[in-house]
């Protein structure tokens, strides 16, 4: 096992969370289940412990039918009780070997449990290729075959313009991001996304965080302070965010900005300031 998922696994209790719910997956689906993966910050190496979430993906033999959606929201609403401290800190999604393998071209049926949203059935398709880059380049196999096996193959330029269409979605969304809590996540995904984009590199949230100081230094404080509210908001209350609102969908819009002007990758000069 590679030093960084060990180190990620010790913490927080991540292994016994993985054994109760592949366990937990396997005994369910039983022969229609095909692998369960890990990527995300355990397997890089960037988990914060208390704050982190657990990335994870499972791959079925087919569309899961009703029943055993009714079964697996139960597995999950089961390992929060016996674990309450990963309430909101999993992230599941379920899909078909056949919707992995066609993402690009169809739309199929799938069930996620994520951070702020209970156990539901979802669709899949392209807008999905940046898990799925990540899922084949740096997933860890739980149960079954390698992840490369199932994942198509997705070039680095692929993944990179898929970044940048993802920042260019976020400023209909950013006004639903009403605590400070959800406006953190969103500026550091900006940071995260900016910094793939102009440089071709993947980094973790605080890794992005320092870069996007640099380059964006008239909101080097903005950023700074969506880090503390980022870990507020795992061990407090949730804080309004009524009074920030303006300034993080500015800084969202400036960023969506700098990604249709240019800002190539490979590039290494600052980006323009906002």
């Amino acid at each position: 096992m590679d030093s960084n998922v060990r180190k990620g696994i010790m913490h927080d209790g991540v292994g016994e969370l993985l054994t109760r719910l592949v366990d937990g997956q396997t005994k369910e689906l039983g022969v229609d289940m095909v692998g369960s993966y890990l990527f995300g910050s355990v397997v890089t190496g960037d988990f914060d412990p208390g704050i982190s979430d657990v990335d994870t993906v499972a791959v079925v033999r087919s569309d899961l039918t009703a029943g055993q959606l009714g079964t697996l929201e139960r597995l999950h609403q089961d390992i929060v009780e016996e674990m309450p401290h990963w309430h909101d800190r999993v992230e599941v999604v379920y899909l078909s070997t056949q919707a992995l393998a066609t993402f690009r071209t169809v739309s199929s049926a799938a069930a996620r449990i994520s951070p702020g949203e209970p156990f539901h059935a979802i669709e899949v398709d392209h807008r999905w290729l940046i898990d799925w880059y990540q899922l084949r380049h740096v997933g860890m196999a739980l149960f079954g075959p390698p992840p490369a096996s199932l994942v198509p193959v997705i070039s680095h330029d692929e993944y990179v313009e898929a970044v940048r269409q993802h920042l260019q979605a976020w400023p209909d969304w950013v006004d639903g991001f009403v605590t400070r809590g959800s406006q953190a996540y969103a500026i550091l995904t900006m940071c995260r996304g900016l910094r793939t984009w102009r440089t071709g590199e993947d980094a973790s949230k605080r890794e992005a965080a320092r870069w996007a100081c640099a380059v964006l230094p008239e909101y080097a404080s903005l950023i700074q302070d969506a880090m503390a509210w980022r870990q507020q908001s795992r061990f407090g209350p949730r804080i309004d965010g009524t009074v920030t609102r303006d300034v993080t969908r500015r800084f969202v819009m400036d960023v969506q900005r700098l990604a249709e002007e240019g800002g190539r990758v490979g590039c290494d000069q600052p980006a323009p300031s906002p």
